[in-house]
């Protein structure tokens, strides 16, 4: 049912996806193989949270991607105890169990998106906790990682941001739009786990552009144009310009314009800031340049989105 057509005094309850532990043997798991091409999600929490991500010992009765957006910490899955950090895509399958400890010297923030991969996938029930274990293999040996590390604005995080966006926008499409984009991160996954095809970026390039969005980040108040991209790489023009599509769907000052935004935003969100502060603080040269590009990106000016910001912290 959707959100139009639901009665007034009945308030939408978010599904329960969850079953803490700690568990028994969970008994035999039936296996569901999926084409890539039959991949059409299901999304049904998607949110981004500040806090600790401090999760005992459960299981899920769905899939789950938990993106890091700040903080580091441990996780087990599966038995094995693994480190994670800021910028890391953790995939946790349905039905195994798993913690989740953050470090709570550093400030925490994530998205966590619950979903299945396709509808009747495994077979519908009077709720998901009434699931038996399962688990969904696809075919052409294709599967996806446990972990994965992304870095500051990669495509699949701004896919991920999406997802959480158009799930909570209360508009009609909305659902769909956010099934989309998670299709899109989903298929994107599994086809790294085949390795570089010709033409795609390998391990090695991929790091190079990391270390560039690095030196990026780091330098957001100073100028920064093609020859000093070019001198801090080692890359002639053509070669740069065609790595950073590659990995990340832009050119290097757009990509560069992008990351100057999102800092901008968080900037934003201090009112003890001027608006010609924050574009000087991002690389901006002046306020006039400042607010075109922000508008470009975000489709607000910097003042704008500032109001509706604060104003949206008000009514919470």
């Amino acid at each position: 049912m959707c959100a139009a057509s639901r009665p007034a005094d009945r308030p939408a309850v978010p599904p329960r996806v969850e079953q803490r532990g700690p568990f028994g043997p969970l008994g035999h798991r039936r296996e569901h193989r999926l084409q890539p091409g039959d991949i059409h999600p299901v999304v049904r929490i998607a949110h981004r949270l500040p806090g600790n991500l401090n999760i005992p010992e459960r299981i899920i009765f769905d899939h789950e991607l938990v993106l890091i957006a700040k903080g580091r910490g441990e996780w087990v899955l599966g038995g094995v105890r693994r480190p994670y950090a800021m910028h890391d895509l953790l995939f946790i399958p349905p039905f195994s169990p798993h913690t989740i400890v953050a470090d709570e010297t550093a400030p925490s923030e994530h998205i966590a998106v619950h979903f299945d991969l396709a509808a009747g996938i495994p077979p519908a029930s009077q709720g998901l906790d009434r699931r038996r274990p399962y688990r969904v293999t696809f075919t052409h040996g294709l599967e996806i990682a446990t972990q994965r590390r992304l870095f500051a604005g990669h495509r699949l995080a701004r896919l991920l941001h999406q997802v959480v966006a158009t799930h909570a926008s209360g508009h009609v499409t909305g659902p769909a739009r956010s099934a989309v984009h998670l299709a899109e991160v989903l298929l994107e996954l599994l086809a790294e786990s085949r390795g570089a095809r010709p033409g795609d970026p390998g391990q090695r390039d991929r790091a190079r552009v990391q270390a560039i969005v690095r030196h990026m980040t780091e330098n957001l108040a100073r100028p920064v144009d093609h020859p000093a991209l070019e001198r801090f790489s080692g890359l002639s023009p053509s070669r740069l310009q065609a790595l950073f599509r590659a990995v990340t769907g832009h050119p290097p000052l757009d990509y560069l314009r992008r990351l100057r935004v999102e800092e901008a935003r968080r900037l934003l969100a201090d009112r003890r800031l001027s608006v010609k502060e924050v574009g000087a603080r991002t690389g901006f040269r002046d306020t006039s340049h400042f607010s075109k590009v922000f508008r470009r990106v975000d489709g607000l000016s910097p003042a704008h989105y500032r109001d509706a910001l604060l104003a949206g912290r008000q009514e919470k």
